[in-house]
């Protein structure tokens, strides 16, 4: 019933909350959708899709796909692109009828097909350089910002200091003064604990949080709020699962059908959660995610320590970072003559995740020859490789299942092994009093039963029994197959059967198998960790020709890219023996974590504005060469990648230093009066006169519902809760208290991602995940219209809210929701609306339910709506 009446929402007056398809905020006039580019949005796509085809080795029909110039010129059939017309434009005619890409490739998903759609009715413009020639090679090191150290550039001077807070608004600020443009006014105080709350926690705040925050006199209100929020334990679930993100994490090894269940996986999780939250400075945090085991010496204190420290435990832990990647290896891949393939396939995935995730570069592109763009040959991406190869050995491939380490010292596993077999002797001896007593009643039950038998067949069949069956005659064995079901069943019927005719057996056995029970529970067993760590003895690290494991070339040394201008170059140098690991990772991590990398700090700061305001400084956070967006503040993200470096390398100081910023607290709303020069002069706000609109992603969205409702469970850490998958193929949570958990506590199984979170553009990990996409399609609000779980949070919010204000509940419903009072217009508005949708469900026949149904109704609008889906 309620589903039929919910139809009507959509079509309400009130309609201008509701999560349309469009994804136009009419609760904010004026402010624009999200602007899709080039070289973020669509260049992805293009590559994850087209340039194998029409990219730089092959351009089948003389098509180029690279750069927006080279589409709108075209190929054999003329251009792929028309520009602002889509209808007419090649490429989606191709994409939209699956025509492209051809065969068994996956096609382009409605998201995808939107995104190009939306580029190309932009006008296709290009924010990426143009593509070079074959034969031109990118800019040598010292020429190229991004391979050069960040140098602490001068806080510019401002000739309108009033709002300028800290040295980001000064570089801020000073780029809009060249342009005639200035900041945008302070959101409003609700705006702003919205914000930072959704920011930090990915929960709203309640109705009495941001009313303690508006009422607070003191000047420094807004700055002690975000040391709260960065002081909670919330604000290491919510960044912990953007760096997951590039970390490609998940609980299932993906790639084949069985996509198996990673067994401790999940201890990554927690730790990437308790070094957010315990301000970890991001060099060590680096370090131990790459190298722990030999950061912290795991070898020596396996052999010398008592148990193992918790540092060691941390570090080992912390390795799980390299043991993201998709590894579908199984013990009988030995027997497999392209199990290389799978093996090299891991260890390239592995490669990408930490160029990707740490130096923002596209280093997979030089696997098979020479990077095209960037100056990074292929030597030096099979040098990196061989920063790893210590532990991933294609030649000698440990299985996913096997590969792994124990909490525990040698000492500990020799004590429990000793102990264990003690335990082993004693369960097998109870194991065979248990048989014993078995072959007692059983041969009880065989004379029983024999006696039962007619005397003329009876000693027949006793001797049948007491031939051996290979001397049976026919005779013989036609007796004892006749009746051996009745005189001596198989061992798990005749259990049964003598449970029931003896109730001394039942009584004798049962007593047995609970001391069995009582030595079982008394084995030592350790917790598991998934570690990365050396195998013992030496390793080559072949190039591959074309990179093709078939076809190995020289064998080359660990090493880093030197066209980084590093001030420190890599230096690595082979252990002396009997040292039990090789020291590469480490050596690579001291290389990537010094001050002056050019890379590591920018590359943070980079994410951390992003996240902050859904668009980085560099707008390509995965590849900051010389084919990605330059810079649109570049004296600002170098003077924030030296402050790290100052701060310690404290995220949770860079996070404060922005947030307390204007550029951060202004309001997103657009004035036409008081705008015109900005809109014209930078429509896309790359310079930042105003704060950016940004949808939340799928997992904050799920908690932020489950929060306002009153449902949220918030237990931390532990292994993932499993999820269900309905009769009609919804991936659904558990119902009870489990289902409350916040989103990143949920298994992150590769085939089966969770269909409420899929459908709001949770990204499937096949590598990592260094952008969140966000599309905006007429599924997600009819799965937000018909998802049996917004069905019941809805129904979970209107029941608070009947009970905070039973006389009035929808002002209540609506504040709790969306952190505001509704205005008086908007009340009556909604009072309407429930009066109207009661009279619907009473018509229909719902007696008293009438009420709480409309308000369910009215709550999964709410919950529905944009206002509450976007970050004002």
């Amino acid at each position: 019933m309620r589903q039929a009446t919910l139809r009507t929402i959509l079509r309400t007056s009130f309609a201008s909350l509701t999560f349309v398809a469009t994804g136009a905020l009419v609760a904010g006039e004026g402010t624009p959708p999200s602007v899709t580019t080039f070289g973020r949005d669509v260049q992805p796509i293009l590559k994850a899709h087209c340039l194998k085809c029409h990219g730089a080795e092959v351009r089948k029909g003389g098509l180029d796909l690279r750069t927006p110039a080279a589409a709108l010129k075209g190929g054999d059939n003329g251009p792929a692109v028309v520009a602002r017309s889509a209808g007419e434009s090649l490429i989606l005619e191709q994409v939209v009828s699956g025509t492209m890409p051809p065969g068994k490739a996956r096609k382009l998903t409605e998201a995808e097909i939107a995104t190009i759609r939306s580029w190309i009715d932009r006008g296709a413009p290009s924010d990426v350089s143009s593509a070079p020639t074959e034969e031109a090679v990118a800019p040598p090191a010292p020429s190229f910002w991004a391979f050069r150290p960040p140098k602490r550039p001068t806080v510019p001077a401002n000739r309108d200091k009033s709002r300028v807070r800290n040295a980001v608004d000064a570089f801020v600020l000073a780029r809009l003064e060249t342009k005639g443009i200035g900041f945008s006014p302070d959101a409003d105080r609700t705006t702003l604990a919205r914000r930072a709350y959704l920011n930090l926690w990915g929960v709203p705040p309640s109705p009495e949080e941001v009313d303690a925050f508006v009422a607070d006199p003191a000047p420094d209100a807004y700055e002690r709020l975000i040391d709260r929020l960065l002081a909670s334990p919330r604000y290491g679930e919510r960044w912990g699962r953007h760096w997951l993100d590039v970390a490609g994490y998940a609980d299932s090894e993906g790639i084949l059908d069985a996509d198996y269940v990673r067994s401790a996986a999940w201890r990554y999780r927690d730790y990437v959660i308790r070094s957010l939250n315990a301000d970890k400075p991001y060099d060590r945090f680096l370090q131990e995610q790459i190298a722990g085991d030999e950061l912290v010496d795991y070898w020596t204190a396996y052999r010398t320590r008592e148990t193992l420290p918790p540092d060691v435990v941390d570090a080992l832990v912390a390795t799980g970072f390299l043991r993201c990647a998709s590894d579908t290896s199984r013990p009988d891949f030995v027997n497999i003559k392209n199990a290389p393939g799978y093996y090299y396939q891991t260890l390239d995935d592995t490669l990408k995740i930490v160029a990707s995730a740490t130096l923002g570069l596209t280093l997979q592109c030089a696997r098979c020859h020479t990077h095209k763009y960037d100056p990074i040959t292929q030597e030096e991406y099979y040098r990196v490789q061989a920063v790893f190869m210590g532990a991933y050995r294609p030649g000698q491939w440990v299985p996913q299942v096997e590969r792994r380490l124990w909490e525990a010292t040698e000492g500990q596993e020799a004590e429990a092994k000793a102990h264990n077999a003690k335990v082993q002797a004693a369960v097998d001896a109870l194991r065979q009093k248990v048989t014993a007593v078995q072959k007692e009643y059983g041969e009880r039950l065989f004379q029983e039963r024999l006696a039962a038998l007619p005397e003329v067949i009876r000693e027949d069949v006793r001797g049948a029994f007491a031939t051996e069956p290979a001397k049976q005659s026919e005779v013989q064995k036609y007796l004892t197959g006749k009746f051996q079901p009745a005189l001596r069943p198989a061992a798990p019927m005749l259990a049964a059967e003598l449970a029931k005719t003896y109730p001394d057996y039942k009584t004798r056995v049962a007593s047995l198998e609970g001391e069995i029970r009582a030595e079982e529970a008394r084995r030592r067993t350790f917790p598991e960790i998934r570690a990365l760590y050396d195998l013992p003895g030496e390793v080559k690290t072949p190039i591959l020709k074309r990179g093709d494991y078939r076809t190995p070339g020289n064998a080359v040394a660990p090493g880093a890219l030197a066209a980084l201008g590093t001030p420190r170059p890599f230096a690595w140098t082979p252990p002396a023996p009997p040292a039990r690991s090789s020291g590469r990772r480490l050596a690579f991590a001291s290389w990537l974590t010094q001050p002056d990398h050019p890379l590591t700090a920018r590359v943070l700061i980079n994410r951390l504005w992003l996240l902050h305001f859904g668009e980085g400084l560099v707008a390509t956070p995965d590849n900051f060469g010389t084919t990605g967006t330059p810079p649109s503040h570049p004296e600002l993200l170098d003077w924030l990648a030296c402050e790290l470096v100052a701060r310690g390398w404290s995220l949770k100081a860079m996070h404060r230093l922005i947030l307390t910023s204007t550029t951060y607290r202004q309001s997103s709303r657009i004035d036409p009066a008081t705008h015109a020069r900005a809109i014209e002069t930078d429509p896309e706000d790359r310079l930042l006169w105003r704060q950016r609109l940004r949808r939340l992603e799928a997992e904050p969205l799920r908690d932020a519902i489950v929060s306002v409702s009153a449902t949220l469970n918030s237990g931390m850490f532990g292994p993932p809760i499993a999820v269900e998958r309905t009769g009609e193929g919804e991936v659904v949570t558990p119902a009870g208290a489990a289902g409350g958990r916040r989103s990143l506590y949920y298994l992150v199984r590769r085939s089966q991602p969770l269909s409420f979170l899929q459908a709001l553009d949770q990204p499937v990990m096949e590598t990592n995940c260094t952008r969140r996409s966000t599309s905006t399609v007429a599924s997600q609000a009819l799965n937000l219209l018909n998802s049996e779980f917004l069905g019941r949070q809805a129904e979970a919010l209107a029941t608070r809210a009947l009970r905070d204000e039973p006389r009035d509940p929808a002002p209540r419903a609506f504040r709790l929701a969306l952190s505001r009072s509704a205005t008086s217009t908007e009340s009556a508005r909604l009072r309407e609306f429930v009066d109207a949708q009661a009279g619907r469900h009473a018509r229909a026949g719902a007696g008293e339910r009438a009420r709480p149904l409309a308000m369910a109704d009215l709550c999964q609008m709410l919950l529905s709506s944009n206002e509450f889906a976007y970050v004002d």
